[in-house]
């Protein structure tokens, strides 16, 4: 093993990647997400006395998600999905809504939050499509689309017989 800043590179990642599953991503902005919530809301919440237990409980399911994504339940991809874009339909509503009467500090935390709630559903979606066509684990095929190539199966199959 050479140490010594020459060709050496890695062959085994700390966290290897799965083909066409974004779980990883969904859980680092939801994670990144349920702080910027909690720590914002001091900043962009109107009523803190009446927001606060919402938020907290919002950061919380974005926590548990997080925890929960992988590559083998279908159902808690789903549940990011859509707690994805319930957050983005959320916040995205309540930084325009509100745009005259608040701050620039409060419209702005509101629509950073918007978002990385839409990144979050965009990875969410992906990887939920991902897993309805059976392609989270496989690598994608050189000429996979295209039309002068053959697939696996026509290669494999012999030609017909001629009677």
């Amino acid at each position: 093993m050479d140490n010594d800043g020459g060709d050496y590179v890695r062959s085994n990642p700390v966290w290897p990647a799965v083909p066409h599953y974004y779980g990883d991503t969904i859980r680092q902005l939801f994670i990144v997400n349920a702080g910027l919530i909690l720590i914002g809301a001091p900043f962009y919440a109107d009523s803190l006395r009446a927001e606060l237990p919402f938020e907290i409980l919002g950061a919380l399911i974005l926590a548990g998600l997080a925890a929960l994504v992988n590559p083998h339940k279908k159902s808690f991809l789903f549940a990011n999905a859509v707690a994805a874009g319930v957050g983005l339909l959320f916040y995205e509503t309540w930084a325009l809504s509100q745009y005259e009467t608040s701050t620039w500090t409060q419209f702005v935390l509101r629509e950073l939050i918007a978002i990385i709630f839409l990144f979050a559903f965009y990875f969410s979606v992906k990887t939920v499509r991902a897993f309805v066509l059976h392609q989270i684990g496989k690598s994608e095929r050189v000429g996979e689309f295209d039309e002068n190539a053959r697939d696996e199966w026509e290669e494999k199959q012999a030609p017909p017989k001629e009677k």
